[in-house]
């Protein structure tokens, strides 16, 4: 699973928030995308003008620089929050925001918990 951390800057936050800014950081989790039923991809599809499994190889990391990638991204992980803003009228300033990509993580390392008191 690869996700990929967004945070735009405080003013897009407020800009594309419903009423309350966007949190702080926004995740976008490529494996979701896998789970969207037709309907709803083709819709983003159609709204982005763009295929997103043309677009897919290229968030793996080092995310693409390419803006439109970028774009895609943030407006993605925006999407996954609960926003409803079309692609259209999603204009952040994507100079300003910040990606931190992740790929999944292993579980917590075997060994002991540590200890517990009792009283």
């Amino acid at each position: 699973m690869t996700t990929i951390r967004v945070r735009l800057d405080d003013e897009d936050r407020k800009r594309y928030g419903d009423g309350d800014p966007l949190p702080e950081q926004l995740v976008f989790d490529t494996e979701k995308l896998k789970d969207l039923p037709f309907a709803e991809l083709y819709e983003l599809e159609r709204e982005m003008d763009l295929a997103i499994a043309s677009v897919t190889p290229l968030f793996e990391a080092p995310l693409s620089k390419q803006a439109i990638v970028r774009q895609v991204v943030a407006y993605l992980a925006v999407r996954q929050a609960g926003q409803k803003v079309t692609f259209e009228d999603f204009q952040p300033r994507l100079l300003r925001a910040e990606f931190v990509h992740e790929e999944a993580e292993a579980g917590p390392p075997a060994g002991p918990s540590g200890g517990s008191s009792e009283g």
